[in-house]
C-alpha cells in the first residue's frame, strides 16, 4: 500500500515535482517555507525580507526542478541556499541608523555585530578575489551557487579529486587569512560563511 502523497520523503515529492506535480511542491512548500522563514529572520530581523527571501528560494526551487539531481537532500541543500540568500540580503540592505538617543543597549550591540558582519564580508570578498581564478571559481560554484562537488567537475571539466583539493585549499586559505580578524561572534560568522 502507497502512502499518501503528503506523507511521502522529499525524494519523492522532488521526483514528482519534476512531473510537474504542483501537489508534490505545495507539500514541500509546507515542509520547509516555515522552518526557512525562521531561519532567515533570525540573521535579517526584518520580517517582510524574511519572508521575501525565503519565498525567493521556494519558487526558485520551482524554477530549477528539472535541474535538480535526483540524489539531493533537499534539506541541507535549502539551508545552504537560504544562507547564502542570507547573505546577499543583509550585504544589499544597510542596517538603517537610530539617533542614540532612542537606541537601547541591545540596538548599540546589534549595530556593532552588523558593522563586524560588513568589515568581514568585505574582507572575505577581497581575499576570494586574491585566489587564483580557476580556484576561486571552483569555490564560488560551490559556497555561491550550491553546486555540489561532482556538478563542478563536470561543469568545469576538471576531476572530482581536484575539485576538492580546491575547495580544501580555499577553506584552509581563509581560515588563516580570517583568524587575526574574528573574536567569539565572529567564528560564528566564519561558519556562516564556509
Amino acid at each position: 500500500m502507497r502512502l499518501p502523497l503528503a506523507e511521502q520523503s522529499d525524494v519523492i515529492l522532488l521526483d514528482e515535482c519534476r512531473k510537474d506535480n504542483t501537489r508534490a511542491y505545495d507539500i514541500l512548500f509546507n515542509r520547509y517555507s516555515g522552518k526557512l522563514y525562521h531561519y532567515a529572520l533570525k540573521y535579517i530581523r526584518d520580517e517582510a525580507r524574511a519572508e521575501e527571501a525565503m519565498m525567493d528560494l521556494m519558487f526558485w526551487l520551482w524554477d530549477k526542478r528539472h535541474q535538480l539531481a535526483s540524489d539531493v537532500q533537499l534539506a541541507p541543500y535549502l539551508f545552504r541556499a537560504m544562507k547564502h540568500a542570507v547573505i546577499k540580503v543583509l550585504t544589499r540592505h544597510p542596517a538603517q541608523t537610530v539617533p542614540l538617543d532612542f537606541a537601547d543597549n541591545t540596538a548599540i550591540e546589534d549595530a556593532g555585530n552588523r558593522l563586524r558582519e560588513t568589515e568581514l564580508t568585505t574582507l572575505y570578498q577581497e581575499k576570494l578575489n586574491a585566489l587564483s581564478q580557476q580556484r576561486q571559481k571552483v569555490f564560488r560554484l560551490s559556497r555561491h551557487d550550491n553546486m555540489s562537488h561532482a556538478e563542478i567537475a563536470k561543469e568545469m571539466n576538471l576531476s572530482l579529486f581536484t575539485v576538492k583539493n580546491h575547495i580544501k585549499a580555499s577553506l584552509t586559505y581563509f581560515r588563516a587569512e580570517l583568524k587575526d580578524y574574528i573574536d567569539i561572534s565572529g567564528v560564528v560568522i566564519l561558519a556562516f560563511f564556509l
